[in-house]
C-alpha cells in the first residue's frame, strides 16, 4: 500500500504515512475543514467529527496512485483503500486532532473507520473520533484543534462556522481563535530568543504548526 507522505512529497501520491517528523518549510497539502463538536447527556462530550476536504492538486495524486482500475476515478473499493492507508498512517499523528483542557491534552479513541468520498476532483475524507476518557463541558472549558505538528499537511478553518456545537446544551459557547502567522512567527522568535543554555532549541515543524493552528474554546458552564 502507497506511503501517503513519501509519495506526495515525491510528487506522486496521498497525504501521511507521511515524511517523519523533519520540519518542512511549507505545507504540501491544503485542507478545507470542518469540525463536528457532539454532545452527549447533559453537557458532556460524545465525539468529534472531522470532515476534510483535500486540495486538487494532492487528490489527483491520490488517484494516480490509487485507481488500479484506470477509470480515471476513485471507486468505492478504491476509496476504501485510500481511507485504510490514512487511518494507518496518521495515527502516529493523533490523526492531527488535539483536544486540551487545564492545561492537559484530553485522550482520543482512534477512529473506528474513515469514510471516503471523490468528487468534483477532489477527495474528502470524514472520520469520527470519541474521548477515552470523561468530558464534561459544563464543568471544564476545551480547546479543539486540528493541525499537523510537522507542517506538512495545512488545514483551513476560515470562520468560527466551520466548528459546529450539536446535541448540546443552549449555554454551551464557542470562542473562536484564528491566528495571525506573522505575529504568531515573532512570538514564536521570542520565545526562542528566551531560551536558557543548555535548553533545546524546539524544532520549527513541532511549535510553529500549533503556533499556526486555528482554534476554539468550548464551554458549557451555567
Amino acid at each position: 500500500m502507497p506511503n501517503w507522505r513519501t509519495a506526495a512529497a515525491a510528487g506522486a501520491v496521498v497525504l501521511p504515512a507521511l515524511v517523519p517528523g523533519a520540519a518542512l518549510a511549507h505545507p504540501h497539502v491544503f485542507v478545507d475543514a470542518r469540525m463536528e463538536i457532539v454532545g452527549g447527556k447533559d453537557a458532556s462530550l460524545a465525539s468529534v467529527r472531522n470532515i476534510w476536504r483535500f486540495d486538487e492538486l494532492f487528490s489527483s495524486s491520490v488517484v494516480v496512485d490509487f485507481d488500479k482500475n484506470g477509470n480515471g476515478t476513485l471507486d468505492p473499493e478504491e476509496l476504501e483503500a485510500v481511507s485504510e492507508t490514512v487511518r494507518g498512517s496518521i495515527a502516529e499523528w493523533s490523526f492531527y486532532t488535539f483536544l486540551t483542557t487545564g492545561g492537559r491534552d484530553v485522550k482520543m479513541a482512534p477512529p473506528a473507520t474513515i469514510r471516503g468520498l471523490y468528487d468534483h476532483g477532489q477527495i474528502t475524507l470524514l472520520f469520527e473520533m470519541k474521548p477515552a476518557e470523561p468530558v464534561d463541558l459544563a464543568k471544564e472549558k476545551v480547546t479543539f484543534s486540528v493541525f499537523d505538528e510537522s507542517y506538512f499537511v495545512a488545514f483551513d478553518f476560515p470562520d468560527a462556522e466551520h466548528f459546529q456545537l450539536l446535541d448540546l446544551p443552549k449555554s454551551c459557547s464557542k470562542g473562536f481563535s484564528q491566528p495571525d502567522p506573522d505575529a504568531d512567527a515573532e512570538d514564536w522568535m521570542a520565545q526562542v530568543s528566551m531560551l536558557k543554555p543548555g535548553q533545546q532549541v524546539p524544532s520549527d515543524g513541532v511549535n510553529f504548526a500549533e503556533a499556526l493552528a486555528t482554534k476554539v474554546d468550548v464551554s458549557c458552564a451555567p
